[in-house]
């Protein structure tokens, strides 16, 4: 019998997993175990990602939308869900009237208070692209290696049909045809089935007419064309009623065989598998020409076969051979890559980085210089010049970067990144790249154009974050973070208003550690919850303890994490908190960075109006640092705004004082309190009065303590 209960229950799970499954920015479905896995929920995302609407998706099975050739994964899925377990696979996924996907999915079940599994949270992402682009990878990983070994020409053909037949089967067998001698086509397939298959047939006028096209050719009917009835018995021995034509050209443009892809359904995606095997089909002109002119290639095994540039082996064959015991290494990275691949495809980011190659090639001062592709995503230039002016090379960046590179038809500006290192006797080519590598993630975090030249300062910073973020999860079970309290101070008065947390590492085996090098750390390893939530039990503790006693209690602000900030259960888990430890929620005060609106407007909104009617203060940490939206902070409810301290410091400054001033009266017309940081001195604290600032924070008036030394302070 359903009580009402079991439904508000329901409903309350029901919630919590669409929350879940907002927060995750993905696209989402939630069905009921429980009624044959019918769906319940799905979000806007993943009815775009499988060209559906929600009353298309809503009540069906969803391992209905999953391909019949899947039922062993879904079986499994079925089973693990069933038995509470998380499960993550990969498989095709089903669209309407489009192309099925390749998609990963994460399918999380949750229970009920009786330990059943209700709901399951799946979410899915289209990994098409990275599918294809680790299959290609491996393609030519393999290709290379044949390459490298010297196999046959056969072996070399052989790799990549059974590559295709891995990858594709059951949905279409292939072969691979290659012009040889006396106007014959030398014949490749993966399909070992087939064993009477002749390795050679004649270059008949269908096939001429493939290599003489631009395009490919899609045929419904292999009965209405003329090629070889062994052909046509391949595909019927797999049960392939279409076929599809591909031409393969080698770098000049010259057509020297074809694919013979045979299908059991007509194709609609031909173009998104056209470049796929365009690429596959560099990989059989590279095998092709390596036949005929061994050195030549040779020569181009050290190319990378989407721009033309050599690749990272070529590089490095070339410049310790010929680039001198002196110069430097360059790595470039246009900032917008990523994005430029995302938005217009793989072939679009090949493009943008052969056309960066050639106006540095044009741009370029003098010979000294060979320039190469790195990754998918950067070059690589090395200099031997040894003296070499950077300031010069700003300069020439820069006029690279001031005309828009035109791909696909579409004008593009970028921002380039790009971090150097020396080499020398004492520096080898093999470490002035790692170490140029290493310039070029710092280039990253900076706007705009960058440049970075390595130090072994940053080196030694990153071997810092690496030693801390190994001790960190120690130190956190230990429950080494401790805190310390700054007081918030009433600047007409001097009396404390409020106390800021501040947590304080100090490691048995590092020593203390300070909290600019740990929190970003634990930010990025995804442990700053954890920390977040012991300096919160410390301080609730502490304003517990002094209840117990009768003390006057204060209110204290603790800094809470974006990552923390979002999480599902923020909210409640630090209501809980606040009440085991029978503290009024009023006295606790959630600072947070200015950008948490960004992120998600209207999540951060219902987050933080959630927080008041429970009579929590929340705080906007740092303001003026960051990029935060003016109209996105006057919709937030918060209750109070931190100057940050790098205005204050330099207050004197009349820019600077104009925009303190602009600071305090956007708090006072938005009814919040307005906080200065970093309070040094008689003479700041005097201008804050006058501007209308009403509290402050600094060494002025009290540096970080220690709980104790609080406790006296607040117990005069």
């Amino acid at each position: 019998m359903v009580t009402k209960a079991m439904i508000r229950e329901h409903e309350m799970l029901l919630n919590t997993i669409r929350r879940l499954g907002d927060n995750s920015k993905e696209s989402y479905v939630i069905f009921d175990a429980t009624k044959n896995h019918c769906v319940v929920e799905c979000n806007d995302f993943f009815c775009t990602l499988t060209n559906t609407t929600r009353s298309q998706i809503i009540n069906s099975d969803y391992f209905s939308l999953m391909s019949n050739e899947e039922q062993t994964t879904i079986e499994m899925i079925k089973d693990k869900i069933h038995s509470g377990v998380m499960v993550q696979a990969k498989l095709h996924h089903s669209c309407f009237d489009k192309p099925p996907f390749w998609a990963e999915i994460q399918a999380l079940p949750f229970q009920n208070n009786n330990g059943e599994i209700l709901f399951v949270l799946v979410v899915v992402k289209d990994v098409t692209y990275y599918h294809i682009e680790e299959f290609l990878m491996r393609l030519e990983k393999a290709m290379y290696e044949a390459i490298e070994k010297d196999y046959s020409f056969d072996k070399k053909m052989s790799v990549i049909c059974s590559s295709l037949d891995e990858f594709f089967m059951p949905k279409i067998s292939s072969m691979v045809l290659v012009k040889a001698e006396e106007d014959q086509l030398q014949v490749f397939k993966g399909n070992d089935k087939i064993k009477d298959l002749p390795e050679r047939c004649e270059n008949k006028d269908f096939f001429k007419r493939v290599m003489q096209g631009e395009t490919s050719i899609l045929v419904k009917s292999l009965g209405e064309i003329d090629i070889p009835i062994e052909h046509k018995m391949f595909a019927d021995s797999s049960e392939m009623s279409f076929g599809w034509f591909k031409p393969i050209y080698n770098q000049q443009h010259q057509a020297i065989g074809l694919f013979a892809i045979f299908l059991k359904y007509p194709s609609n995606d031909q173009k998104f598998y056209g470049n796929m095997f365009r690429k596959i089909g560099a990989l059989v002109a590279l095998a092709y020409s390596y036949e005929r002119i061994q050195k030549k290639i040779w020569d181009l095994a050290y190319i990378d076969i989407t721009t033309g540039l050599p690749n990272r082996h070529g590089f490095l064959n070339k410049v310790e051979k010929e680039y001198g015991q002196n110069g430097n290494i360059k790595i470039l990275k246009p900032s917008e890559f990523h994005q430029i691949v995302e938005l217009y495809g793989r072939e679009a980011g090949d493009e943008l980085l052969r056309q960066i190659a050639k106006r540095l090639n044009e741009e370029k001062n003098d010979d000294n210089e060979y320039i190469a592709r790195f990754t998918s995503s950067s070059l690589i230039i090395a200099n031997a010049t040894s003296d070499e002016d950077f300031f010069f090379y700003k300069r020439r960046i820069k006029e690279i970067i001031r005309q828009p590179f035109i791909v696909g038809g579409k004008q593009i500006y970028i921002t380039l990144k790009t971090g150097i290192a020396l080499y020398n006797n004492e520096i080898k080519i093999d470490d002035a790249i790692r170490f140029a590598d290493n310039a070029v993630s710092f280039a990253a975090n900076k706007p705009g154009t960058h440049m970075e030249i390595f130090t072994q300062e940053r080196n030694d910073v990153l071997e810092q974050q690496m030693t801390v973020l190994n001790h960190l999860a120690q130190a956190i079970k230990n429950k080494e973070i401790s805190v310390n309290l700054q007081p918030k101070v009433d600047l007409r008065t001097g009396e404390i208003q409020s106390i800021e947390a501040l947590a304080r590492w100090i490691s048995p085996k590092l020593g203390f550690v300070s909290p600019a090098i740990f929190i970003p750390v634990a930010e990025s390893a995804g442990k700053v919850r954890e920390i977040d939530n012991q300096i919160l039990d410390i301080v609730l503790s502490w304003l517990a303890e002094r209840k117990r006693l009768g003390k006057k209690l204060v209110k204290v602000a603790v800094n809470i994490s974006p990552d923390h900030f979002y999480y599902a259960d923020f909210v409640q888990d630090t209501l809980e908190l606040v009440q085991k430890y029978d503290i009024d929620p009023r006295y606790v005060i959630l600072e947070v960075t200015e950008n948490i609106g960004l992120v998600d407007f209207h999540t951060a909104f219902s987050i933080i109006q959630e927080l008041k009617e429970y009579g929590f203060k929340t705080s906007v940490d740092d303001f003026g640092t960051g990029f935060s939206s003016l109209s996105y902070l006057q919709r937030l409810p918060f209750t109070e705004l931190k100057i940050d301290r790098s205005f204050i410091n330099d207050i004197n400054d009349a820019a600077t004082l104009a925009i303190v001033r602009s600071i305090i009266q956007l708090a006072l017309n938005l009814g919040m309190t307005s906080v200065a940081e970093g309070i040094e001195n008689k003479e700041q604290v005097e201008i804050l009065r006058a501007l209308g600032c009403k509290v402050g924070q600094g060494y002025f008036y009290y540096k970080p303590m220690t709980i104790e030394q609080v406790d006296a302070i607040l117990d005069k």
